[in-house]
């Protein structure tokens, strides 16, 4: 042992075993010296022998699988070792399968099997593993073969397993006593009891089988070699964004690996520590990835360097009055589960004492509740406890890491992440040590509780899943923007905004990774899929990705009544459509409150005046307790240069056409000079404001003339010049001298909301305004002698889309904070 300080000992799993390419590819991943291997069985064997003892008692035919579990490893020998030494190891594989068979008819002769006859014929894999693995090194190396149940004992108390450590020590002394070898090889998870009697460490032990050596050893470091890249952030299948940590401690891994880690068992970490043993995950197929170190450091880069799960979980109650005062009562509860020896992975106890709840495994859940009203009869008749109940669809979450020690607002920061994504906190529960805060959730909730974790944290890019109805002009212009900064916002920002469906009228395209934004337009054109808004939003509303806005970018009241629906099935709304805030009041009042009531987040922003701060300063007056007595101003930017030009003396009719031609127009202008759409942009305002008010309720100055409402806009054009000189007087009669006539809307105290043509003097801003800008002036208590002016571009694609992204980019804000 005067060496021991040198040696690395290596596990290899059974995925490390699969055939005998595997078994060479485990050769070449060790360097030949000072090294202990410890072995699992050839993938999947484990399983097939306890198989053929459950088919042994039920007196099922065993021999053909049992002769398939010989010619798999048969095979394996041939193709990996030999004449000779194959030879003679088959013939020892042939000897352990008769002395198998043997065990099996007598499992099926007493239709049952004790627990060391079932340990006896399991680790036979072991055994034909590490012998095969032994006579291939032994072909440049001088190789040592150890059963590890020669030198490894183990006793029992209180129904726990435990290593005796001073008597295998002193095995492994005699063992090696005179021995020399470049590497040993040794059965994973095989041991002896305090008779000597095969045991198992447990299913899936080997891990803690190599710790146990390494401890032996005093080993200098333990490799433990996996199919993975190392110890991920979170599980890969679901969390697409987790990635390999790079240091660990082991406190830390500990807490990982008990709350659903299956990368490493979590015994294994305990034998490691107490000498200080680092331990490597590195991956049997990709030896270069640096893989996860795992040692007494502690890791500050992230404050939450992991999150696992148990899907599989019951969590159960007791509740009642009696409970509160009364001493004793978690003893006599947690009696009872021992008698039943099963172990309760989490506890949570009100400090009122009016409830206790804890966390069972999902089998266990009903052997738990019916000894608990046993143990309880007299109680629950006298109503001092009310109920005992399992909760089986829950599963329990756990966020760990060094970084969370002291660190104040963690649990605080995981029960807004989780409410953000709209999912329920059942129970929690954090040890002093503060490494880990464990919740539980309802099972279905498992994965996208994980991302929305990750995400939140920091672990990983805050990710947006993002669908835009109408790619139009506005819709091609946002597209556009969201593509030029995609790079700058993730790089920057850590915000990945992943754009995953596209629709018009008529197509959509979806796509799970994002849409390339250089090619949109043609994976839209090719696309053979017909437009429905049902299937569009719940393929945006992904259960990989936490979060999920729905882009609203039409102008139709069809898509603005999906809201509520797109809300129900977890989607935040983004919109410049003025349909469903300007529409029926009780419609747009069940939106609203459906947008609470959902957590969701409905921004609008763009729906008055493109993208200048309206809604938003409004906003800002309203909650800082402001009080508003007048809003007045230009909101329709076609409106707003139809009258800039009319005061140069221009004909009405002309200055229409120079408008639709500039593109200041709809492709219909009466559309425009309606009235309409800065009706509903005043609706908007004053239902901000507080006031119920439908578009029907608006006093509106129609420009079209009568006669020419109903015509098409070829004949609406050519005839409009007959009725110049009646608006012209129109306009005439409502402007006071040395004024301004001014297209407007204004929301006055009461809520009464008029729009149409007004005088202003010159002094007035409005009367100033020039081109198609808007202006919206605040008249507030605060802003009495002096008013809140907003000037700017109310109108065109790229403002109105601009707009549209700021939201988008508030909504990140939103969720991340």
């Amino acid at each position: 042992m005067t060496k021991s300080s040198s040696y690395t000992v290596h596990k290899f799993g059974g995925s490390s075993f699969s055939n005998h390419t595997s078994y060479e590819t485990v050769a070449s991943r060790l360097s030949g010296t000072h090294e202990i291997i410890v072995v699992s069985a050839i993938n999947g064997v484990t399983s097939s022998l306890q198989a053929l003892l459950d088919k042994a008692v039920k007196n099922e035919p065993f021999h053909n699988a049992l002769a398939a579990i010989a010619d798999k490893h048969i095979a394996v020998i041939n193709n990996l070792i030999d004449h000779h030494d194959a030879r003679v190891l088959i013939e020892r594989l042939q000897k352990d399968i008769a002395d198998i068979k043997d065990l099996l008819h007598t499992a099926a002769l007493l239709k049952e099997y004790s627990p060391y006859l079932k340990f006896k014929v399991i680790g036979y894999g072991e055994q034909w593993s590490a012998e095969i693995l032994t006579i291939k090194l032994n072909e440049t190396n001088c190789v040592l073969y150890l059963n590890a149940t020669d030198v490894l004992f183990t006793y029992k108390k209180n129904r726990i397993l435990y290593i005796d450590w001073p008597k295998s020590t002193e095995k492994i002394k005699y063992f090696l006593k005179a021995k020399h070898f470049d590497q040993l090889v040794i059965t994973g998870f095989l041991a002896s009891d305090e008779q000597g009697r095969q045991i198992i460490l447990g299913r899936n032990a080997s891990d803690y089988s190599a710790a146990i050596f390494s401890k032996l050893f005093q080993a200098k470091e333990l490799i433990l070699w996996k199919d993975v890249d190392g110890i991920f952030t979170a599980d890969p299948t679901r969390v697409r964004s987790a990635f390999p940590i790079d240091n660990l401690s082991y406190k830390s891994t500990l807490e990982l690996a008990y709350f659903g880690g299956s990368i490493i068992h979590p015994k294994t970490i305990t034998p490691a520590m107490e000498l200080g043993i680092p331990i490597y995950i590195k991956n049997t197929l990709n030896p270069e990835a640096p893989g996860t170190k795992i040692s007494s450091s502690k890791t500050l880069d992230f404050a939450v360097q992991g999150i696992s799960s148990i899907d599989h979980i019951a969590l159960i109650t007791i509740e009642g009055t009696g409970l509160i005062g009364v001493s004793g009562t978690a003893v006599r509860v947690f009696h009872e589960l021992h008698e039943l020896d099963i172990s309760v992975i989490l506890i949570s106890q009100a400090s009122s004492e009016h409830s206790i709840c804890f966390a069972v495994e999902l089998p266990f859940a009903d052997d738990a509740v019916n000894a608990l009203k046993n143990a309880f009869e007299f109680e629950i008749r006298q109503n001092q406890i009310e109920r005992i109940s399992a909760d089986k669809n829950s599963a329990i979450l756990a966020v760990v890491g060094d970084g969370m020690v002291g660190k104040i607002g963690m649990a605080g920061k995981l029960m807004a992440t989780l409410a953000r994504s709209n999912i329920n906190i059942k129970a929690i529960a954090q040890g002093a040590s503060e490494h880990n805060i464990s919740i539980v959730v309802a099972r279905d909730d498992t994965s996208k509780a994980l991302r929305a974790v990750h995400s939140g944290f920091y672990l990983s890019d805050k990710t947006l899943s993002i669908g835009i109805i109408g790619p139009g002009l506005v819709g091609r212009s946002l597209l556009n923007q969201i593509g030029s900064q995609l790079r700058q916002l993730q790089q920057q920002h850590h915000v990945k905004l992943l754009v995953r469906g596209i629709c018009n009228s008529k197509k959509m395209y979806l796509s799970h990774q994002g849409i390339d934004l250089d090619n949109w337009e043609q994976l839209l054109k090719e696309s053979t899929l017909d437009t429905d808004l049902t299937q569009f939003s719940d393929y945006i509303i992904a259960d990989d990705i936490p979060h999920a806005v729905i882009i609203d970018c039409t102008a139709s009241a069809h898509v603005a009544k999906q809201y509520t629906y797109f809300m129900d099935k977890g989607a935040h709304i983004i919109t410049p459509n003025k349909r469903a805030n300007a529409g029926d009041y009780q419609t747009y009042q069940a939106l609203k409150t459906h947008a609470q009531k959902d957590r969701r987040h409905y921004l609008y922003e763009t729906t008055v005046c493109a993208g200048l701060p309206i809604i938003t300063t409004l906003g800002d007056i309203i909650q800082t307790g402001d009080e508003v007595l007048k809003i007045e101003g230009v909101v329709s930017g076609t409106l707003s240069y139809i009258f800039s030009e009319l005061t140069k003396g221009l004909p009405f009719s002309s200055v229409i056409r120079e408008a639709k031609s500039l593109g200041y127009t709809e492709p219909d202008p009466r559309e425009d000079l309606s009235g309409m759409d800065v009706a509903r942009k005043v609706v908007i305002l004053a239902r901000e404001l507080g006031h119920p008010v439908n578009l029907s309720d608006v006093i509106v100055h129609n420009l079209v003339p009568e006669q020419l409402t109903d015509c098409d806009i070829e004949t609406f054009l050519e005839e409009l010049p007959k009725y110049d000189e009646a608006l012209a007087q129109t306009i005439k009669n409502i402007v006071k001298p040395d004024e301004r006539a001014a297209y407007v809307g204004v929301i006055k105290q009461d809520g009464s909301v008029e729009v149409g043509i007004r005088s202003f003097p010159l002094s007035n801003p409005i009367a100033r305004l020039k081109g198609t800008d808007n202006m919206l002036i605040f008249h507030t208590k605060r802003y009495y002698d002096l008013p809140l002016v907003i000037q700017g571009p109310g109108a065109g694609a790229e403002v109105t889309a601009a707009g549209v992204f700021a939201d988008l980019l508030r909504l990140v804000s939103l969720i991340a904070n």
